[in-house]
């Protein structure tokens, strides 16, 4: 048996689209008894409502949840002194964040139009206010650039890493002490698979955690080029089977 990691945008799937072929390859993978994971930094709500329903698992938060068959295995929520340093220091850049909890976003700090637009991919169910709920970590929004710069090289970067989504006014954030690899390296342990039996698959910044934990490490034709020098294989980019071929060569198709 074989563990195999997946990020979702850019390595999986296209906005929220996967491609005919991957699919096709997760249903075979699943078939052959293989136990396939989504490793995100996006929400559970997210996640598993959108791509559970073709993997064995879903890691999200960037490692700090795992769902696998429905079931949440593992959560390491924040404790309350590490939420109010945070949120301390984002109240500082004057800067914003959505909160992940169990099954909600809680927007922080956010304007009129970005709440909109979080309602808009999440949902309206799915938004709602902080209520002492566990969250697992956040995402940083921004309105400039420099308000991006302050809370990206500010004291949040002592404990986290930012993998910005494109310029698009918000980045997801992976902490230090617990992230994706750390969730690989859970898994490895929970099912009592070695790390040489392990595969994961990226395209970006913070895909180097998983590459940190797997035995095979993928990267995407289109991945960044400081994750391709970290791979053991790159192959094409999504648009082009890429997630096909690895695994052909690799044997597991």
């Amino acid at each position: 048996m074989h563990l195999l990691f997946f990020d979702i945008d850019g390595t999986l799937a296209i906005h929220r689209n996967v491609p005919e072929g991957n699919s096709r390859a997760l249903k075979l993978l699943m078939k052959n008894g293989e136990k396939t994971f989504i490793c995100t930094g996006r929400a559970p709500i997210y996640a598993t409502s959108l791509f559970g329903k073709q993997v064995s698992g879903v890691i999200c938060a960037n490692g700090r949840y795992i769902i696998y068959k429905g079931k949440k295995i593992f959560g390491k929520a924040f404790s309350q002194e590490e939420l109010d340093m945070y949120l301390s220091y984002i109240d500082a850049s004057q800067g914003g964040a959505i909160l992940i909890s169990d099954d909600k976003i809680i927007p922080y700090r956010l304007n009129e139009d970005q709440k909109n637009l979080v309602k808009k991919v999440y949902g309206d169910e799915n938004v709602e206010e902080y209520q002492n709920q566990p969250i697992y970590t956040f995402d940083i929004w921004y309105t400039s650039l420099e308000q991006r710069d302050n809370m990206m090289n500010g004291p949040l970067k002592e404990y986290l890493v930012f993998n910005d989504h494109g310029g698009h006014g918000h980045a997801d954030c992976s902490t230090k002490d617990f992230d994706k690899g750390s969730a690989i390296t859970f898994c490895m342990e929970y099912f009592g698979v070695n790390k040489e039996d392990c595969y994961a698959f990226g395209d970006g910044y913070n895909d180097k955690a998983m590459f940190r934990s797997a035995g095979e490490c993928i990267a995407m034709g289109n991945a960044v080029e400081e994750l391709k020098a970290l791979a053991t294989y790159v192959t094409d980019n999504i648009c082009n089977d890429g997630i096909t071929k690895a695994l052909k060569h690799f044997e597991l198709l």
